[in-house]
């Protein structure tokens, strides 16, 4: 029996676009490329993600292999920040599931960063009941720690636990621990599929 859900963010909970995040900053179609290449698809991402490096060693790292000013660069991540939008659906889905009494929590590849900011606007350490974020860890999903790691701090059962995350590789990580796993991919009718899923329409 489900006791607990557990939420990805990017994509899931918060809209996460690259081509679009890249497209709504710059009309030059070569800076959108070497944007989505070189900074939202290169391994520095990853150590973003996984608080192996700060926000303030990434930037000047981004802008000199794509040959921007420093700037620029300060106002691409702010862009990104300010495109990290609620998908009202799942943040809708997320208060449901809190009023019927289950368990409610996060795992997110994320800079800390980045959370702090999202944290600031939406309260998310207040509305879910716990959570882990990779880049304050120090761990990143589909690494089995990162999930043992939720699992230890929050006292949850695998088996009964549903992990919703729109990654594959993701998902196969949590299955092979243990979870009940739900491939999101559109908010509209995932939204529904979970509710059928859990029991809650």
């Amino acid at each position: 029996m489900i006791k607990n859900v557990i939420f990805d963010f990017g994509a899931v909970l918060f809209e996460w676009d690259p081509a679009k995040i890249v497209s709504t900053f710059t009309d030059s179609q070569d800076e959108q490329a070497l944007l989505l290449e070189h900074v939202l698809q290169h391994p520095d991402w990853l150590s973003l993600d996984r608080g192996e490096m700060l926000m303030a060693e990434a930037i000047p790292r981004c802008a000199a292999r794509v040959n921007l000013p420093e700037s620029r660069m300060e106002d691409f991540f702010e862009h990104i920040q300010s495109n990290l939008h609620l998908i009202n659906e799942t943040y809708d889905l997320v208060n449901q599931v809190l009023s019927l009494n289950f368990s409610a929590y996060f795992l997110t590849n994320m800079s800390s960063a980045f959370f702090e900011k999202l944290n600031e606007r939406h309260g998310l350490y207040q509305l879910f009941d716990g959570g882990l974020v990779s880049g304050k860890e120090l761990a990143i999903k589909p690494e089995a720690e990162f999930f043992e790691l939720l699992c230890q701090r929050f006292d949850i059962d695998p088996n009964e636990s549903l992990f919703i995350d729109d990654q594959p590789k993701n998902l196969d990580a949590a299955k092979a621990l243990g979870f009940e796993v739900f491939h999101f991919k559109s908010p509209q009718q995932s939204c529904s599929d979970i509710r059928n899923l859990l029991k809650i329409n």
